[in-house]
């Protein structure tokens, strides 16, 4: 079993998994295989480029052989920052192919988090695209390299990639006809119970967890999940979600677990989308709330050709129940949403029976073989229906702890293995649940949970800034955006929202983390033991920002 400081499974738990049956003796690999030897002439596109799955799985070999020859071998760890191309799904398979451990990163990520991702994980070998949304990433790659000693190699991931100084092209691994000894691959290939996805997230705390979800995890979840939506071999699946988050991780895994074709979206527009879907005849579109909320709104929703289309599936933050009227109205969409964390994946879930109103007023039902509790402040189970209380959660779904990371494993989980969420939740009479709100102070814009005390932090290092708060604001749109709240220095110059923004780039914040709304006020609502109200500031904005609350 992938071992390591900071796992939350123990062997005893994964073995009885193994023995019941619940967990199968495959990989993410084997699953792939299935699929190329049953529907080998499937097509697969990005928004450049088509394989079927005879040719993705050439390009795996040939991968897993070139990155042998650079040394990777089971176990070894190797990053992956790349947008939305079959690429991705290359070298996820490819590193996979040789019992390697993925560390998925977000494409718009900051340095200090590229940095901090890389240190931890320990990875051998990063792959990243040399050029996003027209900015090229060589020189902050090689800037990173040089603050990660234990970084071997960079792969530089394009149509237009060069290789440069000492980087390799990722075309160079990926073209050709090579593949490993059988010998050499049974030795390296990998097992249920090693590690398959490394998810790096912040979550409530700060600082970064490397999620690590097992094979045999991973697997039983993938097929759990493309049952309840009702995935079938050949159906076309249109993954508008980043694949380096789960949402899109999970769309383009349960295609192939299914025996589905993919269509890679990277750059969203509802109006191409719903192109696409015309052009594709998509089955299933994959997606976040912001991507539901603007195909809603699609000037083109209702001339589009949807006919074909079984669900929208969502996941990340709640949707107003009127965007998912319209869509089906307008648009004759079903949408479906998917509820859980990137520990334990998808817990909850809408059916593809569920009625509009229960789409409308519910996240869903528990996944078949998920144990579910809401407990209250106490740690008392609640019985009653209707009741709000913090959902807690365990089962074969789960990630096997955070890696190299004790301390937050033992905070998040308890001695019986209960992953204790943070997440409020109602259970109703039929068996569903409604999402109230987070117990913590977590921003989710449009599905991508921010850490304000990360924010702050480099806030707080402007000349002019006395005290700050990093707090959520209600967005018509994204559900929640990013506000800042300042008190200035006496005397202390102000600044202006695009300042900041460029004070903080300076400093090595991701755009993502960067303040949507900033106000400069004369204090900040205090608690008697001198805490930050931020439940008084967040009421606050979303009454208007008028009559800021005094202590």
């Amino acid at each position: 079993m992938f071992d390591f400081e900071g796992r939350t499974l123990s062997l005893e738990r994964a073995q009885a998994y193994l023995d019941q049956g619940v967990w199968t003796n495959e990989s993410a690999v084997d699953l792939l295989k299935q699929s190329v030897d049953k529907y080998p002439d499937l097509v697969h596109k990005d928004e450049t480029r088509s394989l079927t799955y005879r040719e993705l799985w050439n390009e795996v070999e040939t991968f897993a052989a070139s990155l042998y020859e650079l040394g990777i071998r089971r176990g070894d760890r190797v990053a992956i920052q790349l947008p939305n191309v079959l690429d991705y799904l290359v070298a996820v398979f490819g590193a996979a192919r040789i019992g390697a451990v993925i560390v998925c990163q977000q494409i718009d990520l900051g340095r200090d988090a590229i940095v901090r991702s890389l240190e931890q994980s320990g990875a051998k070998i990063w792959i990243l695209s040399e050029n996003y949304r027209g900015q090229s990433l060589y020189e902050m790659a090689l800037e990173v390299r040089e603050s990660v000693p234990a970084l071997e190699r960079i792969v530089l991931q394009g149509e237009e990639a060069q290789p440069k100084g000492d980087t390799i092209t990722f075309a160079s691994l990926r073209d050709g006809s090579k593949k490993l000894p059988d010998d050499v691959l049974e030795a390296n290939k990998a097992q249920p119970l090693d590690g398959y996805l490394m998810v790096f997230t912040s979550g409530t705390t700060g600082s970064p967890k490397g999620v690590v979800h097992l094979h045999a995890s991973y697997i039983w979840a993938l097929r759990a999940y493309a049952k309840n939506f009702g995935f079938q071999p050949g159906d076309t699946v249109l993954d508008i979600a980043p694949i380096y988050h789960q949402t899109g991780m999970l769309g383009v895994q349960m295609s192939i677990v299914t025996g589905c074709r993919i269509v890679l979206v990277d750059r969203f527009s509802a109006r191409q989308v719903l192109q696409k879907v015309e052009a594709e005849k998509a089955n299933f579109l994959v997606g976040a709330p912001p991507h539901v909320i603007h195909v809603a709104n699609a000037p083109n929703l209702k001339s589009a050709d949807t006919s074909s289309i079984k669900l929208f599936i969502y996941a990340g933050a709640p949707v107003p129940s009127a965007v998912l009227q319209r869509l089906q109205a307008d648009g004759g969409f079903k949408v479906a949403a998917m509820f859980g964390w990137t520990e334990g994946l998808v817990v909850v879930a809408t059916r593809p029976d569920d009625t509009l109103e229960i789409i409308s007023s519910t996240i869903g039902s528990q996944i078949p073989g998920v144990e579910i509790k809401l407990m209250d402040e106490d740690g008392n189970e609640i019985a009653e229906t209707g009741v709000e209380g913090e959902m807690w959660a365990r089962g074969p779904n789960f990630s096997a702890g955070y890696f190299r990371n004790k301390v937050a494993a033992e905070r998040q989980y308890d001695a019986d293995g209960w992953f204790h969420s943070g997440d409020l939740l109602r259970k109703n009479a039929n068996g569903r649940y409604s999402f109230v709100a987070r117990v913590d102070d977590v921003i989710n814009r449009g599905g991508t949970k921010i850490d304000p005390k990360g924010v702050e932090d480099v806030i707080a290092e402007h000349p002019s800034v006395q005290m700050i708060a990093v707090v959520a604001a209600p967005h018509d749109t994204l559900g929640q955006q990013i506000a800042a709240c300042a008190v200035l220095k006496e005397d202390a110059p102000a600044f202006t929202l695009p300042e900041l923004r460029d004070f903080l780039g300076e400093r090595g914040l991701a755009k993502f983390q960067f303040p949507d709304l900033l106000h400069l006020v004369p204090e900040l609502p205090m608690t008697n033991t001198g805490k930050i109200r931020k439940v008084a500031l967040r009421d606050w904005l979303a009454n208007g920002a008028e009559g800021l609350p005094t202590n």
